[in-house]
Parts: C-alpha cells; structure tokens; sequence
C-alpha cells in the first residue's frame, strides 16, 4: 500500500472571489492546492489527501486515517498567536487556516506523525510548538536580509544555504550545501521547543528545522516542491519524507 499523505492548502475566503482572476462566484469560499506539493509527494511515491480546514473537533478522526502530513505554503500567520502586535509590514493573515492548522500541527506533533513544512509550513510547526517569527526580515533585520527573490523562476536557485550534518535534511540530500529558491519575507526568530536547527541561510536566516522530540518532525524555509521536477536534490526531499512514512504503512 501506498502511504497516505495529507497536504494543507490555500484557503480563500468569500469576499476575494473574482477578484485578482480567482475563480469562482460572489459569496463561495474555496480551497485552492498547488500541483507542485501534490507531484512531488506522487513522484515519491505516495498517495495524496487534500485537506480543507474542518472543525478542532474533527482533526483527530482526520489525522487517524493519515501515514504522514505535509504542511504547505501560504499567507502570513497572524502574530497575535506568538505574542506579538501586528506591525505596518506584516502580510495577509487567514484566520480560518491559521486556527486550523495549528491545532492540526499539535495534533500531529502529540501523535508524533511523521511531517515535513514548507516555509509556511515551517512557521506554523514553530508558533505550535511556542516559536516566534520575524515579521518581516528587512524591516526588522535590515535590507540585506531580503529574502523575496521574485525576479527568478519558481525552480531557479537564488541563494545558497549550509546543510548540517547528521541533520534529517542532510540525510536526504547528502550534501552539505544547496542552492534553494527564495520567496518568504518571514523566518524563525525563536525556536520552538524541542526544535533545532538543520540548515542556515548564507546570511543566517533559519532556513530548516527537526524536532528533536519526535521521529520524524522536519522543516524547509524554500520551495523544495517548485525545484523538486528539474533538481533531484530537491525530490530526495520528498523521497526521504515519504520512504519513512512507508515504513510507518509496514508496521501497522
């Protein structure tokens, strides 16, 4: 059997149909995934299971039937939920996907399920977990911390970053250096407990965290899925994530 894969999307409420060329009529909420996640995770074998926000109440029946989540990309987390005040420069914030998925990243971190964030991903594994993020890396670290390099295709490499070794990254990759694309204003400020650090930016902005407390509980500040078809260092990202929920699939 194939491992089952849950993969959190975009969620856009009522009042942004038909604007900006979204689809759909006046008054639907829609739930919008991205094909490079879902690609990625078949490629490596995996079946995917899209996952709309449901109810707190709803999540445990959920992630029972699940072999593994991804947590994917997205809009900004409203900072209210690490302590903080939203500043002038923080972006959109969704509140129904946030309380979603952060009750859903508890949920699985207590099951100790196998996970992988991407870049918002990441971020939501480190405020469930009590983290802090930076609300934005120029405002608040300086211009040369501008991370937005949008002037690059989605699978070009803008930027290098350091692989620790012995780190879950490393062991997918098995290398010590990368060229990632880069496309988030926001980063790990503090950790969340029982996180660490597994790859740093060139100019020392977080750019991946493990749990230290769980089996498999790792995180990517880039866009490993949007390289993954063109760079099979990016795909062995998702090999690594799904051969370990495989193996979840053979023991039960």
């Amino acid at each position: 059997m194939k491992p089952l894969i849950g993969v959190t999307g975009y969620y856009v409420d009522h009042s942004e149909i038909g604007k900006e060329g979204l689809r759909g009529l006046p008054g639907q909420d829609m739930a919008i995934f991205s094909y490079d996640y879902i690609r990625s995770l078949q490629r490596a074998g995996a079946t995917v299971v899209l996952l709309p926000i449901e109810e707190a109440d709803q999540i445990d029946s959920t992630l029972n039937q699940l072999d593994g989540l991804l947590l994917a990309g997205g809009a900004d987390i409203n900072p209210l939920y690490y302590g903080d005040l939203p500043k002038a420069y923080l972006g959109t914030v969704e509140e129904e996907r946030d309380n979603f998925e952060l009750n859903l990243a508890r949920k699985a971190l207590e099951k100790d399920m196998p996970i992988l964030g991407i870049c918002r991903g990441l971020q939501v594994l480190n405020v469930a977990s009590g983290g802090t993020l930076y609300q934005d890396l120029e405002h608040e670290m300086g211009p040369e911390y501008f991370h937005v390099r949008e002037q690059f295709r989605k699978w070009q490499g803008s930027h290098s970053i350091n692989v620790l070794e012995g780190k879950k990254i490393y062991e997918a990759i098995g290398q010590k250096s990368l060229m990632v694309n880069s496309f988030h204003h926001q980063a790990v400020k503090t950790l969340g407990r029982d996180f660490e650090v597994s790859a740093w930016s060139f100019d020392g902005v977080i750019e991946a965290i493990e749990s230290k407390a769980h089996h498999y509980v790792t995180a990517v500040q880039w866009h490993p899925e949007m390289m993954s078809e063109r760079d099979i260092l990016q795909q062995r990202l998702f090999n690594h994530f799904v051969n370990v929920t495989s193996k979840k699939v053979v023991k039960s």
